[in-house]
């Protein structure tokens, strides 16, 4: 996106300001329409946001507010706006601090089921080391745990390949130490790692 665009759109959210403390039930249907019941997605560009930190999740929100992540065009999969398309920059423009904080202590409350999906076995087993190497620091227990950063075990890969390759343009705003690390990895040991977060099932 291109800074006048940025701008237009910061512009645009401070004159409209966003909605006050609104419904808490209405805004969990709405996030739910795409990210799944109680927040486990059942599809791969989706990710499963149920049991992240408060941290992440309100970090995260916030991110997309301010345009620190790229927002993809999608269709809502579910509920009364099914086939509408929406971006998380639109979604989360109207939401209030209020909102944010509610949201997040929402889905961080909910229990966390890995998605089910293909991954290879030899890479999986590869993809361990690479873990260990590379992100078990602030993805802790292989990456099952959430704390310093989110949990990327049993994470939809496909979306998560999707997410990483936006790190090392700028487009999606990360820790410095993740940025580098991100560049640093062969896009070979980046499928290794994926397969591994896929094979952790349970």
């Amino acid at each position: 996106m291109r800074i006048t665009e940025k701008c237009f759109v910061a512009l645009a959210l401070i004159v409209a300001g966003p909605v006050a403390g609104a419904d808490i039930e209405t805004l969990k249907a709405e996030c739910d329409s795409c990210h799944g019941p109680n927040g486990n997605s059942a599809y791969s560009d989706v990710p499963i946001i149920a049991g992240q930190t408060p941290e992440f999740l309100s970090k995260s929100l916030r991110s997309f507010q301010r345009w620190d992540r790229p927002c993809i065009k999608s269709e809502y999969r579910s509920g009364n706006s099914a086939g509408k398309r929406s971006d998380m920059c639109q979604v989360t423009g109207k939401l209030s601090d209020e909102d944010i904080t509610t949201l997040a202590k929402h889905y961080s409350a909910q229990t966390f089921t890995p998605a089910r999906q293909e991954f290879d076995a030899t890479l999986a087993s590869e993809g361990a080391a690479l873990h260990e190497q590379y992100c078990q620091q602030c993805h802790e227990n292989g990456g099952k745990t959430a704390g310093r950063g989110p949990r990327l075990s049993g994470q939809w890969t496909d979306y998560l390949s999707a997410t990483l390759k936006y790190v090392p343009t700028g487009e999606h705003l990360v820790p410095p130490k993740m940025e580098r690390t991100v560049a640093d990895i062969p896009s070979e040991d980046i499928e290794r790692l994926m397969n591994f977060y896929a094979s952790q099932q349970d």
